[in-house]
């Protein structure tokens, strides 16, 4: 059975450059894209400096709280302070006047603002116009109608 010729050279030895080259692209795969590589190691980097943003977030926070509970310990008024501003707290006695200008009277089929579904007593400095008389009566003359 005799061969046709050219049968043979289909099948010729790869040369000396392409067994490089494949054995370069062997090499580089897992570096590339194995469990250590570079594309694994810079998704981490990544993830690192994230958390490290956060945590110094976080720590900014801490010092904050820190420095707010030095005040409660320095200065016996800064509870009271603190709840009258974000509790609405009034002593016996005392009347919450709001000063502002009134805002224009929304139509009531609207839905209420944020400043109007507001849960507890209104904030000092919140909102606008002069908010209702305590409900605690000191029997003076400025309860008086």
């Amino acid at each position: 059975m005799s061969r046709p010729p050219g049968a043979l050279s289909r099948f010729r030895k790869p040369k000396l450059a392409t067994i490089l080259f494949v054995a370069l692209l062997l090499v580089q795969f897992p570096l590339w894209f194995g469990q250590g590589g570079w594309i694994r190691v810079w998704r981490l980097e990544q993830q690192m400096d994230a958390k490290i943003a956060e945590n110094q977030a976080k720590q900014q926070r801490v010092r904050e709280l820190e420095a707010e509970v030095r005040g409660f310990k320095n200065s016996p008024r800064a509870a009271e302070e603190r709840a009258r501003y974000e509790l609405g707290l009034i002593q016996p006695g005392e009347r919450f006047v709001q000063w502002g200008t009134p805002q224009a009277q929304e139509p009531a089929n609207t839905a209420a603002s944020p400043a109007t579904s507001q849960k507890g007593p209104a904030k000092p400095g919140a909102g606008a116009g002069v908010s209702a008389p305590s409900t605690k009566s000191t029997g003076q003359a400025a309860d008086r109608p």
